[in-house]
């Protein structure tokens, strides 16, 4: 009998119906829903799934702008209701695994409980299945990653207050994306790595003051929390990069920086070991499909893409796909009208 399929969704970024949420309800929640619907009718016909995995940023609890008091789990489980709901019904054909992604990384196994009603099993960072290794990705990038000490007492990473601030100039998802890697890669090449994280949250500021006219000073917190200045947090994080340096070493701190480009390939290689040859991510929202490397032989990378944005000006490319494999073949698929169309298939 042919190997079980595991199938990987990621990106989904489910917010509280703010008019700077990346995911709408009404433009996003009917393609989603309908995905699940899909996800459940073939496993009914045909049986061949194991199992699926939610491979982070599901809830974003990132995305509000800097001034504004930032929304609760709770009050996305209430705006999104249905999309919920369509969750908990596949969960109960097929088993449903949560990996939390950094803007989620604050979600817990029991935020998952109560959400799902026990129909979605939370098990941390990180999936492992033979030679399957799946994680979101942002665990490898520098601005991302969680890291108490410059995170300071919240414990957040440099991207929380980078996402907030783009939230604040009111552009879409897509132009967050490039806003961002277009100063990170502008601000290595001329300043290097030491001084690029202040430079890059400078970068944002002045974009908001800039755009917005009004002057950033902080940030509101919300949930009982104290409000951050913004000298605070660009005095926490203004030595990032040489912490990871001293504690991890140059090539995985500079490794850090290539991943805020989106190159997760270096790092895909880099866990292929102990038996693990297939290597999936989301995080980057770039749909990604690489087999082998200059490095590392009979191993496979790929990416989930994203689920959210469709109604945005930019061309969409990336959004609603998912990977699934069944650890000798790792497919990348989109899913549009309620029907699934290969983009592409490799074997090992």
């Amino acid at each position: 009998m042919a190997n079980k399929n595991t199938l990987f969704v990621s990106d989904i970024h489910l917010g509280a119906g703010k008019k700077w949420d990346w995911f709408s309800a009404e433009k996003e929640g009917p393609y989603l829903r309908n995905f699940f619907q899909y996800v459940a009718a073939r496993q009914a016909e045909k049986g061949d799934i194991k199992e699926l995995v939610l491979l982070g940023d599901v809830f974003d609890l990132w995305v509000c702008p800097h001034n504004e008091e930032p929304h609760t789990f709770d009050q996305i489980l209430e705006t999104h209701k249905e999309v919920i709901n369509e969750i908990k019904t596949t969960g109960k054909t097929v088993p449903i695994l949560y990996v939390n992604g950094n803007h989620d990384f604050r979600v817990s196994k029991d935020h998952i409980k109560k959400a799902f009603d026990g129909l979605v099993q939370h098990i941390g960072t990180h999936y492992r299945r033979r030679n399957i290794y799946a994680e979101h990705g942002h665990q490898f990038a520098l601005f991302n990653r969680p890291d108490p000490k410059n995170g300071g007492p919240e414990s957040l990473p440099l991207g929380y207050y980078i996402s907030r601030l783009h939230a604040s100039l009111g552009q879409t998802r897509k132009a967050k994306f490039n806003l961002a890697l277009q100063a990170i890669d502008e601000l290595f090449q001329m300043l290097g790595p030491e001084k690029m994280p202040e430079s890059v949250l400078d970068s944002m500021k002045d974009a908001v003051e800039n755009t917005k006219g009004i002057t950033v000073s902080g940030f509101k917190m919300g949930s009982g929390r104290n409000d951050r200045s913004y000298n605070e947090i660009k005095d926490n994080y203004k030595d990032l990069y040489e912490d990871w340096y001293k504690s991890k070493g140059y090539w995985y701190a500079n490794q850090m920086i290539l991943c805020e480009l989106n190159r997760l390939g270096t790092i895909a290689d880099s866990l292929c070991r102990d038996g693990i040859n297939i290597v999936i991510f989301g995080h980057s929202h770039d749909t990604k499909m690489d087999k082998d490397s200059w490095f590392t032989n009979d191993r496979i990378y790929a990416n989930c893409g994203y689920w959210c944005g469709f109604g945005e000006q930019e061309k969409i490319e990336d959004n609603a796909h998912f990977v699934e494999t069944d650890g000798e073949k790792v497919e990348l698929l989109r899913f549009w009208n309620g029907e699934t169309k290969s983009v592409t298939k490799v074997k090992l």
